[in-house]
């Protein structure tokens, strides 16, 4: 009898077979003096079946050298796109041609097969490049990132006995720095042309070396791995195979350049005729259009659901466990992968499919690749039993460069008869199906956000420092590599410093512990497991500047930490950072403008080094666009006293279009009730005469569309009513057209009654106003009114349009083609539950309001890294879903645009902000913070594609106009002086709604205690008992997303 949750079937068989084979022996030793150690023999069955799957099948290789599968491609196809990195790109024979030319120059400085080269430089079209010739010349390539830190750059070098540098002339005085004492080659695109001709010595084997690249070392240097040619080949051929990359592929490279992830990617791309597609510093955009990607895990996890992908067919895993729930979310919707491999044996040695239904495994073992798992003494031990991985075989790497003892250490006689065979460290078992399975690590080298970091080596790091004692890292709660040293006045800011020379910032400690004494054990080594028990409080030093209190809240927010938390020289790696949080945190920054870059963010990753840099950074000026004389030629027509005329944004641009089909729509009206109507008015036109918005209209021009046009005054009325209420009515109803000379107007409204005061009134149009501006448009008139003096000048709106224009839109009609990919045809509440719409009435607009009472929410989405109006978002979205049955709910939100690099643009008045999709999908299982911090990353990375025309995206999606017939609006307004929020109160917005898009509109404001909740709906086109059951449950779901977040801070 055995329990089938805690083993398997075929491990209990295995389990009954063993016992009867050791109690054969036992009982067929008749003289009674067997040693115990021979009752370790297995079963021959067993013996037998692990020696068969241990070993992968033996197949010849299609290629002997590494880059002679893409010379092949290069000269089948060579137009076809090799790789590209944002809007450069090169074919496969510009590639081939330009490696030949750098090839010539390696060889002119006498390289040759046994020589060595360093290819430095950082992401860019030239890498490749500099690495396919060092290949094409015979010699042995090392790929190194220049922002490694000198000191290691130049250990690195030193240490491969390099006899040549390929860079660019961006870096060329970096390696020059280096004092290197050795060739360098400046790659120059524009300039290369040579003629490549090999000689007999530079005819490579497979046994020549391929590449070489270093890891992380315990003797506190990194250590150099050469990986030989028939290694690299049988794992890119078979990798590639597995992972059905092909020619129309495109393969997405994440990974750090430096590292042999890199090497995978790049050779696997290559080799099967496919395109490498290099991402860029800032962003992931690209990702996108890619259908392969290869990441760890972690990466993984961050890049949110994988219907924002909808062009990736293949993904894998590696550099680190997958957890269950990545693997649960990926496989339905992806052929997912997880493979498994060190550096020593050629990058990858395992690979397998996961599903669903099984366990996770990293799979069998490569065709002519070995794998053991074995005891202390070498033995191998049964299914199902943990050991260690040994791997044996053409993987294997020669040895580590100059590492003669370690190399004997590591790389053993294989005593199974293939050669040598490597000790991988890493623990594992081989189960009864063939499969392998991971367990951990066994020695001091540690995983930590996918990269492999020698404890080792970060300790020897922190004893370069002069006043260093001892030393020791651990990594506490496998998030952190706190590093602990003595004597304990050890000045912290200096050590870090030190460390930050010798070590990429990956390893360098996130936490530092200084101790009086080191403790030790009975042989005088350091008692790590002493350190792994101590509690360790993190003392954090107090913010200095209003900059670094404002990046701290950011930090909080995207890091889930508590500000009070966060000190003012605490790296964000410390938080859990890594280049995708990096990603996310450059948006929260922008939006809270704070003007960062990815780059930025991880070359200054201190807090306070980060402020630093904010105050240093500009906002780029981009060049003004003119109008072409067609339009010009227009606006003279119209208003031969204009002062000034350019283009709208696209929301603008269709707000006017719409306005022409109805004059009522997009009107704001504002009663400056409690002013003095006449001083109000000679306060506006104070204002106007130096406020372009009041002095705005706009013309329809054949070849540029809408274009604002300032004209040389304001538009000012006195009339009289019979009421205020009789006013506005009419007011609206007139509205704005394109022969007014401005789209804002301010007229005193006389009341008839004579105990009725006059009354000025304000009225817009929303193509001048957007909720961020309206608030600054009206402080300004206060002030005016108040004080009698102008306010000060503000930025013109026209920069928003010169950035506008110096946008590739390509990237932008990408982005929501691939996001709405798939999505319904059916307008979302066609589909609401038939009791709710039911006869449609026809008694005009409507609308239902309620205050949702959430004291708490604000504080605990901070808390979960998300914002109240991506909660806001979500709860419509469930509420969507359980109204209209469908799990892939689409509806618009506005954006507010502020975030967006123009100089000045949070001061600015005009209307930047746009109406764009959002869409959530319920497939697949998730926790409500998971569910909120994938939507919260998906709108981050929407930012730089939302100035948009709300039709645009149906164009470009092949979907009809109404596919989503809902909108949320959440108006966190500019911060204002009460008096100014009094006349935000008062405002009339008249026939702003879009009913002829969307039936429902919400608008969401926080409160001092929650939310207020505003659903004008389309009378005509759905029931207000529909309209208020939806907002019923949304202030339900709104309750139980508090609760919820509640429950889980806990």
């Amino acid at each position: 009898m055995y329990n089938p949750s805690d083993i398997p079937r075929d491990q209990a068989r295995w389990i009954l077979e063993e016992f009867d084979f050791t109690l054969s022996q036992i009982c067929c030793n008749k003289s009674g003096d067997m040693a115990v150690s021979e009752l370790w023999a297995m079963s021959p069955a067993q013996t037998t079946l692990i020696r068969d799957v241990s070993s992968g099948p033996e197949v010849a290789l299609p290629f002997e050298l590494l880059h002679h599968a893409f010379e092949t491609r290069a000269k089948a196809r060579p137009h076809v796109r090799a790789v590209e990195i944002q809007d450069r790109w090169l074919s496969y024979g510009e590639l081939d041609a330009l490696a030949n030319s750098v090839a010539s120059d390696l060889a002119h400085l006498g390289v040759c097969v046994g020589s060595r080269v360093a290819v430095i430089m950082d992401r860019c079209l030239e890498f490749p490049i500099g690495l396919l010739a060092v290949l094409k010349v015979g010699a042995a390539m090392m790929p190194l990132d220049v922002a490694f830190p000198s000191a290691r750059l130049a250990f690195m070098v030193a240490d491969a006995g390099v006899c040549a540098v390929v860079t660019t002339s961006q870096f060329r005085q970096t390696i020059v720095d280096l004092e290197l004492a050795v060739d360098v080659v400046v790659i120059d695109v524009a300039t290369s042309k040579s003629e490549f001709v090999p000689s007999a010595c530079h005819m490579a084997t497979k046994l020549d070396e391929a590449y070489i690249v270093y890891t992380s070392g315990s003797t506190g240097k990194p250590k150099g791995v050469p990986v030989l040619h028939h290694s690299a080949v049988n794992s890119m051929e078979r990798f590639g195979g597995i992972l059905e990359i092909k020619e129309d592929s495109r393969v997405f490279q994440l990974m750090a350049i430096g590292f042999d992830g890199f090497q995978a990617d790049m050779w696997e791309s290559l080799s099967f005729g496919a395109t490498l597609v290099l991402r860029s510093e800032d962003d992931l955009s690209a990702l996108s259009t890619a259908s392969n990607l290869t990441c760890t895990p972690t990466a993984l996890s961050l890049l949110g659901e994988p219907n924002q992908y909808p062009q990736l067919k293949v993904v894998a895993v590696a550099g680190e466990a997958c957890p269950v729930a990545l693997k649960d979310l990926w496989a339905p919707r992806v052929k997912l992968f997880n493979l498994y491999g060190p550096s020593e044996c050629a990058i990858m040695s395992h690979g397998t499919r996961l599903s669903l239904t099984e366990s996770i495994a990293i799979g069998s073992v490569l065709p002519n690749v070995h794998c053991y798992v074995l005891d202390d003494n070498h033995r191998q031990v049964p299914f199902g039993i943990l050991g260690e991985f040994y791997l044996s075989g053409i993987c294997v790497s020669p040895g580590y460069i100059n590492l003669p003892e370690m190399t004997e250490e590591r790389f053993l006689v294989d005593p199974f008869g293939h050669g040598r065979m490597y000790k991988t460290g890493d623990l594992g078992r081989l189960l009864p199906n063939g499969q392998f399975e991971i367990a951990g690590r066994q020695d001091s080298q540690v995983k930590l956000k996918g990269y492999r970091i020698e404890l080792d080596e970060v300790a020897n790091a922190m004893m370069q420092h002069p006043s260093v004692k001892s030393a020791a890292a651990i990594v506490k709660d496998k998030t952190h590599l706190v590093g602990y040293f003595t004597p304990s006045d050890v000045d912290v800011v200096a050590l870090e410093q030190c460390v930050n020379n010798y070590l990429p910032t990956y390893m360098v400690p996130a936490v530092w512990i200084g101790l009086d004494v080191m403790p030790m054990n009975s042989n005088g080594k350091i008692d790590k497991k002493v350190l792994v028990g101590m509690e360790v409080q993190i003392k954090t030093e107090g913010l200095e500047s209003d900059t670094e209190v404002k990046l701290a809240a950011v930090w909080a927010q995207v890091f889930e930490v508590d500000t009070r938390d966060i000190g003012r020289r605490m790296s964000m790696f410390s938080l859990g950072g890594d280049s995708i949080l990096a990603i996310r945190l450059a948006s929260a920054c922008n939006r809270a403008g704070l003007p960062l870059s990815v780059g930025d963010i991880m070359k200054y990753n201190r807090l306070c080094d980060m402020a630093l840099r904010v105050g240093q950074q500009k906002r780029t000026a981009w060049p003004q666009v003119p109008l072409d004389d067609h339009t010009i030629d227009q606006v003279v027509t119209t208003w031969p006293d204009y002062e000034t005329a350019y283009g709208t944004t696209p929301e603008q641009s269709y707000q006017v279009r719409m306005t022409k089909q109805d004059p009522s729509m997009w009107v704001l009206q504002v009663p400056l009730s409690g002013l003095d109507a006449q001083e109000a008015l000679t306060a506006y036109l104070q204002l106007a005469a130096t406020c372009e918005t009041l002095r705005t209209t706009f013309v329809d021009s054949a070849t540029l569309g809408v274009c604002h046009v300032v004209n040389s005054s304001a538009s000012v009325y006195r009339v009289q009513a019979e009421s205020m209420r009789a006013f506005l009515v009419t007011d609206a109803s007139v509205g704005f057209k394109l022969s007014d000379s401005s789209f804002a107007r301010f007229t005193v409204v006389d009341i008839a009654h004579p105990s009725e005061e006059s009354i000025g009134v304000l009225t817009i149009h929303h193509a001048l106003y957007d909720g961020w501006s309206i608030s600054l448009l009206l402080s300004d008139l206060l002030h005016v009114y108040r004080t009698g003096t102008s306010p000060p000048s503000r930025p013109s709106f026209r920069a928003v349009i010169d950035y506008l224009h110096a946008q590739d839109s390509a990237t932008t009609v990408a982005f929501w083609t691939a996001y709405l990919v798939d999505a319904s045809t059916s307008p979302l509440l066609n589909s609401i539950v038939p009791h709710l719409y039911a006869s449609v009435g026809s008694d005009g607009d409507g609308s239902v309001s309620t205050h949702v009472h959430l004291p708490q929410l604000q504080t605990l989405a901070q808390r979960f890294g998300v914002t109240t109006s991506t909660v806001v978002l979500l709860s419509w979205a469930m509420t969507l879903q359980v109204h209209t049955g469908r799990d892939d709910v689409v509806f618009g939100q506005v954006q507010a645009n502020r975030n967006l690099p123009v100089e000045g643009l949070d001061r600015m008045l005009g209307c930047a902000m746009s109406s764009v999709p959002c869409r959530v999908h319920f497939g697949a299982p998730m926790t409500l913070v998971e569910r909120l911090q994938q939507l919260q990353t998906m709108r981050s990375a929407m930012l730089g594609h939302c100035m948009i025309d709300p039709e645009d995206t149906t164009t470009w999606s092949h979907l009809p106009a109404m596919q989503y017939d809902t909108e949320v609006a959440f108006h966190n307004f500019n911060d204002n002086h009460s008096d100014v929020d009094d006349l935000l109160r008062k405002m009339e917005k008249g026939s702003e709604h879009r009913f002829g898009v969307y039936k429902i509109e919400l608008a969401v404001a926080p409160t001092a205690s929650g939310v207020q909740i505003d659903a004008a709906f389309d009378a005509g086109r759905i029931q207000r008992a529909a309209v208020a059951s939806m907002v019923c449950r949304m202030r339900h779901v709104l309750h139980q997303c508090q609760e919820d977040l509640v429950t889980e801070a806990r």
